[in-house]
């Protein structure tokens, strides 16, 4: 990050002291901060911040979108004194590299998974279960609502389990992201899990090995930018996938047979900025990138939902189509019912597992119970195939208004 401490002598000693209770609470980029510029904001006394930010996505990803977009606002709400030094498509540091990228300077901002990192991040991953957990019968589209509300609400608490083990870990996670349930997309048609049998498939986290493995097929984790080659050189036979990534990673080209079965959503997926970097902010700057994720988090709900209606055509187009998902889902919900009791799993770092899973439960009933009872998302359809084609449209624009002020003002949380 590229930053002149003579801003801080600019803004004079009632900022300084700003800044010292910002990064007080600065552990969970939370809702609770300290400095409210305002339009009235003198923007004219700040030096000029420039954060390096990476994505491993490509061009026209929801989550490339949603983190462009946001960070253009922050550079219009700061009057360009804050810039970003942007990097696509995963160029300047693998995926797995995420949280050394962050904690040696090479970047400010970046995609982090936490179920890459099970052993930097013990609670973390067992804090994404809880979540998964929490969501897993939401269902489509309300996975995709009720479900990307709760997550960012999860992340924004300074309740959570692993707010401070992510802080410590050297990352802060300011824009989470969720979407299901995924697409696994296969080289060759299949309907049941014996066709699926010994299939080798990318996973992208540890439950959706666990579920893909009770369909009989055998787990492999790569990272989103090694998927197209795996797949078009036979290493593997089938990837599982949240619905834009197969769309913008031209992925039906060489997986063109796809279902959406009940698996869990994406946890733990989150762009985030490094501790270190979001420390030396002043508040004021804090502030507005808190303030300017609201619309890039609509963007990304609403571009989520219209992935999969595109995908339905654009399956058949490449030579595939979409699988009814129906004799894949007994399995799936068999070993759901046979997972371990989350509260005697918790890592040590979880002093209060029943009391960590009620608080993630009682975000997700609230979230669930907002979307179906106000909201009028439908709730009880059993073919995922019947309404991927409502895309966005499941809901009106003075709706997803609402949705969004939900967000704003943290529903669910205490």
């Amino acid at each position: 990050m590229k930053y002149s401490k003579k801003g801080f002598l600019a803004l004079g000693a009632m900022s300084a002291l700003a800044l010292l209770a910002g990064c007080a609470g600065a552990q969970g980029a939370g809702p609770a901060q300290t400095a409210e510029p305002g339009d009235g904001f003198d923007w004219s006394a700040v030096e000029p911040v420039e954060l390096t930010a990476s994505s491993v996505f490509p061009l026209g990803n929801t989550s490339q979108v949603m983190e462009t977009e946001w960070m253009a606002a922050i550079t219009e709400a700061t009057e360009g004194k804050v810039t970003f030094d942007y990097y696509g498509g995963g160029v300047l540091h693998p995926v797995t590299e995420a949280i050394s990228a962050l904690n040696s300077g090479l970047t400010d901002v970046t995609f982090v998974n936490n179920g890459y990192f099970a052993d930097q991040l013990p609670v973390s991953n067992w804090d994404d279960a809880v979540m998964q957990t929490a969501v897993s019968d939401f269902g489509y589209p309300n996975m995709n609502i009720a479900g990307i509300g709760q997550q960012v609400v999860h992340h924004s608490s300074p309740d959570s389990a692993a707010r401070a083990e992510m802080t410590a870990a050297g990352f802060i996670p300011i824009l989470p992201m969720l979407s299901g349930p995924q697409g696994l997309h296969c080289s060759e048609p299949f309907q049941s899990p014996a066709d699926l049998k010994g299939r080798t498939v990318r996973i992208p986290y540890p439950i959706a090995q666990e579920e893909l493995e009770s369909l009989g097929m055998t787990g492999m984790f790569l990272p989103p930018n090694e998927v197209y080659e795996a797949l078009q050189r036979g290493v593997i036979d089938c990837a599982l996938n949240a619905t834009t990534n197969i769309l913008a990673g031209g992925l039906l080209e060489v997986s063109p047979w796809v279902a959406f079965p009940n698996t869990a959503p994406s946890p733990g997926a989150n762009i985030a900025i490094s501790t270190s970097a979001w420390d030396e902010l002043i508040p004021e700057i804090q502030q507005v990138m808190l303030d300017t994720r609201h619309e890039p988090f609509e963007r990304f709900a609403r571009d989520t939902l219209d992935g999969y209606a595109e995908i339905v055509v654009a399956a058949e187009d490449a030579g595939g189509g979409i699988i009814d998902a129906a004799e894949l889902n007994p399995a799936i919900a068999q070993y759901w019912a046979g997972r371990p009791s989350l509260g005697k799993t918790a890592p040590d770092g979880v002093t209060d597992p029943e009391a960590e899973i009620a608080r993630t439960n009682a975000i997700a009933e609230a979230w669930w119970d907002f979307t179906v009872d106000e909201l009028g998302v439908p709730a009880d359809s059993d073919d995922t195939v019947e309404v991927l084609s409502l895309g966005a449209d499941v809901i009106d624009g003075a709706t997803w208004k609402a949705w969004t002020e939900a967000i704003v003002n943290s529903l669910g949380a205490e």
